[in-house]
């Protein structure tokens, strides 16, 4: 690694390179030459972040104006104690459409969760939805088919 020269960031992929080598480096010592590579590289990526991930507090501007009116929003946050899941859970194997899996691998991407817990919130909702009575559920009316 060392005898390889150290060029600019210029692109996200000269930016992924440099971190990869940053992590392979980060037991390095100061004063060693993986040292010193470790230093040239973490500042060559802080600049390019810096240009390019530009912080949102450096977009803020404070004021002493008046607030204007304010409420207090009651706690809202479950208690602790609400927060451990308590469920027991069995474990299933289960054939799935290939369509169906990629959905919830692509949303569970976006909102950063697991796409198997996403599925089985999914069907715990329908499960509760479902062993509700009748008249609880929904207004709507079933029409009988026949």
């Amino acid at each position: 690694m060392a005898n390889k020269e150290i060029k600019p960031i210029r692109t996200r992929a000269d930016h992924r390179a440099a971190l990869k080598e940053i992590e392979a480096l980060m037991s390095a010592r100061r004063g060693t030459s993986e040292g010193d590579r470790l230093h040239v590289l973490a500042t060559l990526v802080e600049a390019w972040e810096k240009k390019h991930y530009p912080l949102a507090s450096a977009k803020i501007k404070y004021t002493d104006e008046p607030l204007g009116k304010l409420r207090v929003v009651p706690n809202f946050l479950p208690a602790p104690q609400d927060l451990v899941f308590r469920e027991e859970s069995i474990k299933v194997t289960l054939a799935l459409s290939k369509r169906s899996v990629e959905f919830f691998k692509r949303e569970a991407a976006k909102h950063n969760t697991q796409y198997q817990r996403m599925i089985r919130r999914l069907l715990d909702a329908y499960a509760e939805q479902h062993a509700r009575p009748q008249d609880a559920r929904s207004t709507r009316t079933r029409r009988r088919v026949g």
